[in-house]
């Protein structure tokens, strides 16, 4: 089986999105990228625009151009590198490029989570913003009632937590027949949740032709093996972090008996300078020793 395997560092999501950054491409010069390399259409440059970005995100740049192509992806990267913007902005261009008059679903998103399956929602809400697309979350924790009168609407994307989306499937509510695209999202922790047997009953209810986009921000060899078992000559996308400091930090150290810590942290705190701060304790001793102190 051939594979790509594409590597990447990074040194913090703050500098990545809020400053020009540019990367090497077979040796050739630095070459600057925008979301309007990407060959991404308007109506989404225009609502990541109003969002206040103007750059893509290694893992964007790497990841878009290959969903583009059809090909299914492994991408591997820290929380806050923009993976979630890496598979929604792609989504909503091949939906749109397709027939609008679609009524099933045509894309699943699963994640571990019903907090994870709301932020993804949003993220498709504001990069739709100027395209005909419906989405909608399902997850457990509330009432189904509200989520089963709006899978009787238009449904393009579809974002689930896996024991939901199987009682709907279970109730019969839920047609996946005609996805063509799946996207596991937070993939490290829906196997680490338990919830490989759920994943593997959804997967025969969709179509075997299909995209499938596997993101996550741990690559452990069993999340590695399962993600090779359900893809088709997956790209690789590895992120990899260089643990580097913002050189605008500072990091000042303090060595201090155990009977001096607390009025030494006092006298910190007395700065004006320091507005909000977060103490971290080695004990709930120590911490509820703290706070009256303080």
């Amino acid at each position: 089986m051939r594979k790509e395997v594409i590597y990447l560092s990074y040194h913090t999501p703050i500098q990545i999105l809020e400053s020009e950054f540019a990367y090497k491409i077979s040796g050739n010069p630095k070459i600057m990228m925008s979301f309007k390399s990407l060959n991404l259409i308007n109506p989404i440059i225009r609502a990541v625009t109003e969002l206040g970005y103007s750059k893509p995100t290694e893992i964007q740049y790497s990841a878009i151009p290959h969903i583009f192509a059809g090909k299914d992806i492994i991408g591997c990267a820290q929380t806050g590198t923009g993976k979630t913007t890496a598979f929604v902005m792609p989504i909503l261009q091949l939906l749109k490029k397709y027939t609008p008059e679609h009524k099933e679903i045509r894309t699943l998103i699963l994640t571990p989570t019903h907090k994870g399956a709301m932020q993804i929602e949003e993220n498709f809400d504001v990069y739709s913003k100027y395209l005909p697309l419906s989405q909608l979350s399902i997850y457990g924790g509330v009432l189904a009632g509200g989520q089963l009168a709006a899978l009787r609407k238009r449904v393009d994307i579809l974002v689930a937590t896996p024991d939901r989306l199987l009682y709907l499937d279970n109730k019969r509510h839920i047609d996946l027949s005609k996805i063509e695209i799946l996207v596991l999202d937070e993939a490290d922790r829906i196997l680490n949740m338990g919830f490989v047997n759920d994943v593997k009953k959804i997967l025969k209810l969709i179509p075997q032709k299909r995209q499938t986009l596997f993101f996550s921000a741990t690559l452990p060899k069993s999340v590695k093996k399962f993600a090779e078992s359900i893809l088709n000559n997956p790209i690789e996308i590895t992120i990899t972090s260089l643990s580097s400091t913002l050189q605008t930090m500072k990091e000042p150290v303090y060595f201090a008996e155990n009977r001096d810590q607390t009025g030494l942290l006092i006298d910190l705190l007395q700065n004006e300078n320091i507005r909000r701060s977060l103490i971290f304790s080695r004990t709930k001793h120590a911490a509820n020793k703290f706070v009256p102190e303080l």
